[in-house]
């Protein structure tokens, strides 16, 4: 097996090897990653505004006056400032701490949400070939069925009809088979794109028929939803960033204080004796008190946008919750249904298999007309569709379902 897959340039992944290269080879989380680190940038450095702000300037200066000799000057200042009371920095701070929050729910967000891609193209992927596998092997029984009516026609043993029902079963098999090669076309080319690869991939996981799954109170889920919900989280953010946005408006109308100390030279001569300029250096320090008076009309403009972005960013909000909520309960009914579909599925192969081997035993034996036969064998292709589908079907729900309530994450996922 290992030299036809090198053969056929096929990567032979597991579930977590998919999920590992995913996040170390797909373009959109190394995106998301970058976004993080931009955001964390930016917070760190609205905080170096709150240290001290140093300028140095150095100018020479050479003076011609009529009938004088010219005259030179060399000056040197340097001065530092910093601010003790100015809203706009603060602000600034707090706004780059909270988009810098919202940016790491948003890219654990990203991260959730490219698992749950990975796993429902894998799961799909692995519900495409097991499709693939059974339709071969129905192909093969329904030729062998299809060659034996034939000859049994041909000694007078068999009706035409019965050779229309077993060239009819034949035909759907081979639509299944059409059906599947489809699926696993379209899954292969999904999980190649997240994955970064250029070759086939095959699954070497298989999907696993879970156990009796309980399923809690939707009441005990809504109320959990708004602390975890990635959706709900950022809107929170973002309805906080507008907040403080609106609150920083409201202050803008007070004054700005700062202090100050510098040193300043100047000397007709250039100094090259570095101890020279502290010992005969002027020093100037002070408070520096500024008020927005003239901009008084920004102000109000500024205080009205952020106040129309506040009530935005709020209604947007309680929107997203109802959404969520909406599409809580949808999925969590949805899931229910999957699950019972499952079972039933899974009875109704169980239970056509079994019938299926019960009506070839009796066809042999006389006791079952060939018609009967066919359409039996016929009804157990259906169902193992049926429960195949019926399997990724609910492996797909469940990571929805896990999506919305903020649990696909990788650590619970793998």
């Amino acid at each position: 097996m290992l030299i036809l897959l090198i053969c056929l340039q096929i990567d032979s992944l597991s579930l977590n090897q998919a999920l590992t290269r995913a996040l170390s080879y797909n373009l959109a989380y190394q995106e998301s990653q970058i976004s993080l680190d931009k955001t964390k940038i930016a917070f760190f450095q609205s905080l170096c505004n709150l240290l001290p702000t140093v300028s140095t300037t150095g100018s020479y200066t050479k003076t011609q006056y009529p009938g004088l000799d010219p005259t030179e000057r060399y000056s040197t200042s340097m001065n530092f400032s910093m601010p003790f009371f100015d809203l706009d920095v603060l602000g600034s701070i707090l706004v780059s701490g909270l988009n810098w929050k919202g940016t790491r729910i948003q890219h654990r967000s990203n991260l959730a949400s490219q698992i749950l891609q990975v796993k429902s193209s894998y799961y799909n992927l692995v519900n495409a070939r097991e499709l693939l596998h059974y339709s071969d092997i129905a192909i093969k029984r329904s030729e062998e069925n299809l060659n034996l009516i034939q000859t049994k026609f041909e000694i007078g043993a068999a009706s035409r009809l019965a050779v229309l029902q077993a060239e009819v079963l034949n035909l759907q098999t081979r639509q299944t088979k059409a059906r599947a090669k489809t699926m696993e076309i379209t899954a292969q080319e999904g999980l190649k794109s997240l994955l970064n690869l250029d070759r086939d991939i095959y699954p070497t996981d298989t999907l696993i028929v879970p156990q009796d799954m309980p399923f809690p109170p939707l009441d005990s889920l809504t109320e959990i939803l708004t602390r975890v919900n990635y959706n709900i989280r950022l809107a929170r953010e973002m309805e906080m960033v507008a907040k403080i946005n609106l609150t920083t408006a409201y202050l803008a109308f007070l004054p700005r204080i700062s202090g100050f100390y510098g040193l300043n030279t100047s000397s007709e001569s250039l100094h090259t004796d570095l101890g020279w300029y502290p010992d005969n250096a002027s020093k100037n320090w002070g408070w520096s008190v500024s008020f927005p008076i003239f901009e008084v009309k920004g102000l109000v403009f500024k205080w009205l946008n952020a106040r129309k972005d506040y009530q935005l960013k709020k209604v947007s909000r309680q929107q997203t919750v109802l959404e969520t909520v909406k599409a809580l309960r949808t999925t969590y009914y949805g899931l229910q249904e999957s699950y019972e579909n499952l079972r039933l599925s899974q009875r109704s192969f169980e239970a056509a298999t079994e019938a299926a081997n019960i009506a070839q035993e009796q066809y042999r034996l006389g006791a079952l007309s060939l018609i009967d036969w066919l359409k039996i064998e016929g009804d157990m292709y259906s169902s193992k569709t049926a429960y195949s589908q019926a399997l990724s079907d609910f492996y797909v729900k469940q990571l929805n379902f896990s999506f919305l309530l903020g649990e696909a994450t990788m650590n619970k996922e793998q």
